[in-house]
């Protein structure tokens, strides 16, 4: 629970918060468990209160600025008339946790000066991280549980967090990075059914593969119609339902509906701009494609006048090569493509690069040429609201 202190050394107020997690814990079957304790921004004193057959050990102390502790949490049995021991299983044995902020004197539950939100388990990711669906979203917790699905949940947030940050962020069209509806609604399927997860990153989320082609014609089409369900397709559509969350296939049709909004419009310059989800099933990332019609490459000295030539313009992030942008300008029969990373890349992988560009080219019956370039020098910035576009 926040609060200030003096600072000794500066006068000023000094801020400190004790972290606790995991928020939850399973301790049935008479298992033990553990509770970590932080505190940040400033020293903080805390005192543990089982209200129930818990102990706790240890059950108070002081932690300075960045200090952290383990506290145990040990089941107490219970005699039973047969001279066997047990934990009742109903309701939850809840641990309040005090906390203290030197100089003030006052000692106050963070339970009750954090802000809640409410949230239910919706399962598991394939990584075994818990995910809560909330009012706010759907979250998924570093800490790992073994509540069972349906089971209802408080959630303690931060109180230096903005009561905005909660709401649900919405898409960035120009600008962002990610794309959070279409990870809460990812983060739901793969807790609900895997297999389900699997099936609709295989055949509807753009991956470098073999169905890249056929699921950005797919995810396109189902864009310009703003249809969400039909593009996760009936069995995904009927899961969020099932859960109550119909609401993340309304705001997903939405996205669709300002991306084809955006891409009626093009930028002044006359790009036009469309984000694509990209990557692993349960995070998916995001990649952006613009594309213009006519002209060659600013400064690349053709003059040929290629009427029927359009330019594209991908941008994406890779685990292991970082941002990387792949410039293209194609005509019948014709491809040039650039491709710009920040680092430069090994020989050996440029050259594997080029053999599968020539091979993709020669299948199609296309000609072209490759290149590569290296460094923000290089970087082309789409700009909003009528930048010139730099190359």
């Amino acid at each position: 629970s926040p609060s200030a202190s003096a600072d000794p050394r500066t006068g000023s107020a000094a801020k400190g918060t004790l972290v606790v997690s995991p928020l939850y814990l399973d301790l049935a079957g008479g298992s033990e468990g553990s509770v970590d304790l932080r505190a940040e921004g400033g020293p903080v004193t805390w005192q543990a209160k089982p209200q129930g057959p818990i102990r706790v050990h240890p059950s108070s102390g002081r932690l300075a600025s960045g200090q952290a502790v383990t506290v145990r949490l040990i089941p107490t049995p219970l005699p039973q008339a047969q001279g066997t021991a047990s934990l009742p299983s109903t309701p939850p044995t809840p641990v309040a946790v005090d906390a203290a902020i030197p100089g003030n004197g006052e000692v106050g539950s963070p339970a009750a000066a954090r802000p809640t939100l409410s949230g239910t388990i919706a399962g598991t990711t394939a990584g075994g991280q818990t995910v809560v669906t909330t009012p706010a979203g759907t979250l998924v917790l570093q800490a790992r549980t073994n509540l069972p699905p349906g089971t209802p949940v408080q959630l303690a947030l931060d109180p230096a967090a903005e009561p905005s940050a909660l709401a649900a962020s919405a898409l960035d069209i120009l600008h962002g990075r990610d794309w959070p509806v279409l990870k809460d609604i990812m983060a739901l399927l793969a807790a609900a059914d895997p297999a389900l997860a699997r099936q609709v990153a295989n055949t509807a989320i753009p991956q470098p593969n073999r169905r890249l082609t056929t699921n950005l014609i797919f995810l396109l089409s189902a864009i310009r119609g703003g249809d969400a369900g039909g593009w996760l397709g009936e069995a995904a559509a009927g899961t969020l339902e099932g859960a109550g969350r119909r609401d993340l296939l309304a705001r997903l049709s939405e996205d669709f509906r300002a991306m084809a909004r955006q891409a009626a419009e093009p930028l002044p310059d006359g790009w036009t701009v469309f984000p694509l989800p990209f990557g692993e099933p349960e995070r998916p990332g995001r990649l952006q494609f613009y594309l213009r019609s006519g002209g060659d490459r600013e400064g690349d000295g053709r003059g040929d006048g290629r009427r029927e030539s359009r330019r594209f313009l991908i941008e994406l992030e890779l685990t292991r090569l970082g941002a990387m942008q792949l410039d293209g300008l194609v005509w019948p029969g014709h491809l040039d493509l650039i491709l710009r990373t920040r680092d430069l890349l090994p020989q050996e992988l440029k050259a594997d690069i080029g053999a599968i560009f020539r091979g993709s080219l020669e299948a199609v019956g296309f000609a072209g040429t490759l290149g590569f370039q290296t460094g923000a020098h290089a970087w082309v910035t789409v700009k909003r609201g009528g930048g010139r576009m730099s190359a």
